[in-house]
């Protein structure tokens, strides 16, 4: 299901998570720590991109989205708990966030402790 809450037309920050198969867990715990993360480090309140459930081979629509916004503009940093949420085939998700940036974005990875209030990220991917 592709979801994207809070309109983007205010907010130059998104946040982006993709999960297959659907983790509402798992996505909310990335979700809360993705965005006290751009708070506190001043980016503003993020809007968030999900494709959750989605597999990284079909149509995703809040990707989708989310290139429009950055190609338009609107949004200028996509904060991701890393290039996984893309694609799990490196080249795949490192041609996503290749793209993201030649459109004027700045794709920025989860940082480590003291954000993770989640057990160790190798741990989380695995299920993605």
């Amino acid at each position: 299901m592709a979801t994207r809450i809070r309109p983007v037309a205010s907010r130059p920050t998104a946040i982006y998570l993709r999960c297959y198969p659907c983790d509402t867990v798992r996505m909310l715990d990335f979700w809360q720590i993705l965005e006290r993360y751009s708070v506190e480090s001043g980016l503003g309140e993020a809007t968030l991109f999900l494709d959750n459930g989605r597999r990284s081979t079909e149509p995703l629509a809040a990707l989708a989205d989310l290139t429009r916004a950055v190609e338009a503009g609107v949004c200028e940093t996509v904060l991701v708990p890393g290039p996984f949420v893309f694609s799990l085939d490196d080249a795949k998700a490192a041609a996503t966030v290749r793209r993201l940036e030649e459109a004027g974005g700045r794709v920025v990875e989860m940082p480590r402790p003291p954000y993770s209030a989640a057990p160790p990220l190798v741990d989380a991917v695995a299920a993605c």
